[in-house]
């Protein structure tokens, strides 16, 4: 037993994107929901977050495997639920950012922006993963929990 997540994106990462979950059935179990696959404008990564090929910049596209992973550290940047690891990197610009040295991507949920103005509203970025509401969040390890404990993600 398994599961597929699908994370659609437009190019401008600016927007918000949607997620949702089959089965190995290929039933939809969960969403679509939004995310948000916008990275951050930190110095390391030269200040630009569209430069997918780099740490904490936009969600690559791409098919990785991924495991359901332990609730993180600060509930403020990871939310209070677990969270989805995106562990190995299968093919497309996933792969390419992976052999580039991006590492520990994941979907997870955390407080909101607090600025209503923003296109990705009320979803903030991240360093490089994907973020749901916390609710959303919440939902969705329980789907994959129920769907096997491993599956897979393709980002478009």
């Amino acid at each position: 037993m398994g599961y597929h997540i699908i994370s659609n994106f437009p190019s401008n990462r600016d927007y918000k994107g949607t997620l949702k979950v089959y089965n190995d059935s290929g039933s939809l179990v969960f969403g679509p929901v939004e995310a948000l696959g916008r990275g951050s404008n930190d110095p390391k990564n030269g200040n630009d977050h569209t430069n997918w090929r780099l740490k904490y910049a936009d969600i690559p596209t791409g098919v990785a495997k991924t495991i359901v992973y332990a609730k993180g550290d600060s509930d403020y940047s990871y939310g209070p639920y677990k969270r989805v690891w995106l562990n190995q990197a299968v093919s497309g610009n996933f792969l390419t950012a992976t052999n580039n040295g991006r590492d520990e991507i994941m979907i997870h949920g955390g407080d909101p922006a607090t600025s209503t103005s923003l296109t990705w509203y009320p979803l903030r970025p991240t360093y490089g993963c994907i973020r749901l509401s916390n609710s959303d969040q919440r939902a969705l390890i329980q789907v994959l929990e129920q769907n096997g404990s491993s599956g897979k993600i393709t980002i478009n």
